[in-house]
């Protein structure tokens, strides 16, 4: 078996291909990621000003899908949610809809994704019905289309709006509760001005399940400007503790202010999930920050984005 695809199972094994030694599990850390985002590609359709990926150093391309099944079926024992974005649009991966329906067969607890929907549409849009996904997350962003093409680089509103539009008629006419289907807006102040007209507009082609969402923008690790909330005391990161990033080539990184993946923890076609998470180096991390040492954790240092890792960025507009 040839060393990108050999399995591991031990820390000696581990070693062996250059891995990462392991350590007990501390207090506060999950057995195994609750959490994994698997960034399906990094190729992207649009633009947005709030995201960091035109700063790319790293190459761009498309997750393997046997590699993507590796990490379906080390994640489905553990009950782990899989998350198939980061910095890229998933609808664009030829292969989307079959890696879901086959981390769905193998017994994944949560699948979803997040897409800016210009290509949720026809066969795509029907297969994604069909595939055993469970969240879908359009990001819609603005509610007008001077707005849209401001934040998304793309005079795409009027398309993406048909698209979402259609997608959430045609789960209504089959019955389908899944995939749980949310339309996000950024957080921003113009936004929240208009917010009761937004909800208003998509209120009546939501499922009894879906919503509208409103999210804070992320620094990327101080690589985008955002106003922060300032608090007396910063706590150790939650997400060192809940989660992890793949990269579509495989890399695995602490979270998403590691976008470039400057620091990274290791790669997948030389280890494990569970040999990362139990590795040395990450235990190395969690320490620093238990310590409040966060200058010794690149990125760290500069981050606002642990203030969103307890979740609180992410705001249900449409409450039943």
């Amino acid at each position: 078996m040839s060393r990108t695809r050999q399995r591991l199972s031990s820390p000696e094994h581990a070693a062996a291909l250059g891995g990462v030694a392991t350590e007990p599990t501390r207090a506060g850390e999950a057995a195994f990621p609750a959490r994994i985002s698997v960034e399906v590609t990094n190729h992207c359709n649009q633009r947005c000003v709030l995201c960091p990926r035109q700063a790319f150093t790293r190459p761009l391309g498309f997750l393997d899908p046997a590699l993507f099944e590796r990490i379906a079926r080390e994640c489905a024992p553990h009950g782990t949610r899989l998350w198939l974005h980061f910095l890229g649009e998933p609808l664009l991966h030829r292969g989307l809809v079959q890696m879901i329906a086959r981390a769905k067969e193998i017994g994944v607890r949560e699948v979803g994704l997040s897409t800016n929907a210009l290509s949720l549409h026809g066969r795509l849009a029907d297969a994604l019905l069909d595939s055993g996904l469970d969240r879908l997350e359009c990001s819609m962003d603005a509610d007008d289309a001077e707005t849209y093409r401001a934040m998304r680089g793309r005079d795409h509103f009027e398309q993406v709006s048909r698209n979402v539009r259609a997608f959430l008629e045609r789960k209504r006419a089959l019955g389908r509760e899944r995939p749980v289907t949310s339309i996000q807006f950024m957080r921003t102040p113009e936004l929240l001005a208009s917010l009761e007209r937004v909800v208003g507009t998509w209120r009546p082609l939501l499922g009894p399940r879906d919503f509208v969402m409103t999210i804070e923008p992320a620094s990327f690790g101080g690589a985008i400007a955002v106003a922060g909330a300032a608090r007396e005391e910063r706590p150790p990161c939650r997400w060192l503790t809940s989660s992890l990033m793949i990269l579509q080539d495989g890399t695995i990184t602490m979270c998403g202010a590691d976008w470039d993946a400057h620091a990274p923890l290791g790669n997948l076609r030389e280890t494990t999930i569970a040999e990362i998470w139990h590795g040395a180096e990450l235990a190395r991390r969690r320490r620093a920050h238990e310590a409040r040492r966060f200058d010794e954790v690149a990125p760290c240092a500069t981050c606002t984005d642990w203030r969103l890792a307890d979740g609180s960025g992410y705001r249900n507009a449409t409450p039943r």
